[in-house]
């Protein structure tokens, strides 16, 4: 089984960040070769399949996250565009699934605890600005 999903819309995806790990990492940021940044975080593991949650959101908002003015769950509660990817990573050889799931109706089973920031202040983001850099 994949980190990350494949050949699913949202694209070749590569982490940029991790926050959490525990065998693989939980919470993580990543974005696709349009530079589209989502924060992604573990929901559940069966035998058969891992679920994840992918918020997609601008860089903004994403340095609001990073810095612990929003925090996790509220990321994906009030997402920029009112949903959330849920990514579907089967355990076979089947292919990865993405379903759009508007915030409202996110199990919250699924979401990270509230409360729950990240805390980098105004640290940059060295995988981030340094591919702009380049261009």
């Amino acid at each position: 089984m994949s980190l990350l999903p494949e050949s699913t819309h949202l694209g070749k995806l590569e982490i940029i960040e991790v926050y959490e790990y525990y065998d693989v990492p939980c919470l993580f940021a990543c974005r696709n070769a349009s530079e589209q940044i989502f924060l992604a975080a573990w929901a559940s593991q069966i035998k058969e399949m891992g679920r994840w949650l992918y918020v997609p959101m601008s860089i903004s908002r994403f340095k609001l996250v990073r810095s612990g003015s929003i925090d996790i769950r509220d990321a994906f509660l009030t997402a920029e565009d009112g949903f959330v990817y849920e990514v579907i990573i089967p355990c076979d050889d089947s292919f990865d699934r993405v379903i759009a799931v508007s915030c409202q109706e996110l199990n919250d089973e699924w979401l990270p605890m509230a409360g729950e920031l990240l805390d980098f202040g105004n640290e940059p983001l060295p995988a981030l600005f340094q591919k702009q850099e380049v261009s």
